[in-house]
């Protein structure tokens, strides 16, 4: 009896030895997938906005393309390092009733969560932005908003932030 228990118990052990020290206990997360260097192929138009005027609107626009480093901090965060390949000229399409447009300033740190296919981001803790992602493409919405002695800030339209993966 003693040599049939020792014989069934053998597989067993060696099975979960071979277990615990194989891949399948390696996490394959969706911020691991993301970590890497990223590009927008295309200049993406941003839009600044303010209150100066009264109601929070648009009033000029610039075409920026942009590089972002993506690190994976845990499971299901990332760092993201923002910096700038090129930028347009500034297109004035409304009123800020004289006031300047506020500097946007290179390179920029965020942090973000990741949720399945998608992941926000924020930085100083103010969301700036929410993504969705494929292994090769990144399409979403910045949007950045101060608010100091008036409002002011910059975002894009819905969706057309693109960026693909650098190889």
């Amino acid at each position: 009896m003693k040599k049939l228990v020792f014989l069934l118990l053998v597989p067993v052990i060696f099975w979960s030895c071979k277990k615990s020290g194989s891949s399948v206990d390696t996490k394959l997360t969706v911020a691991r997938q993301l970590a890497g260097n990223w590009t927008t192929p295309n200049p993406v138009t941003f839009y600044y906005s303010s209150d100066g005027c009264g109601g929070y609107s648009r009033y000029s626009s610039f075409k920026m393309k942009v590089n972002w480093q993506i690190t994976s901090t845990s499971d299901n965060s990332i760092s993201v390092t923002w910096s700038l390949v090129s930028i347009g000229g500034q297109t004035i399409v409304g009123s800020n009733c004289g006031l300047g447009a506020p500097p946007i300033t290179f390179p920029q740190d965020f942090v973000g969560i990741v949720t399945g296919s998608k992941f926000s981001m924020d930085q100083n803790q103010a969301l700036q932005g929410v993504f969705n992602f494929t292994t090769d493409n990144i399409t979403g919405t910045m949007s950045e908003k101060d608010c100091l002695i008036y409002c002011s800030g910059y975002s894009t339209d819905q969706n057309t932030f693109i960026l693909t993966r650098v190889n």
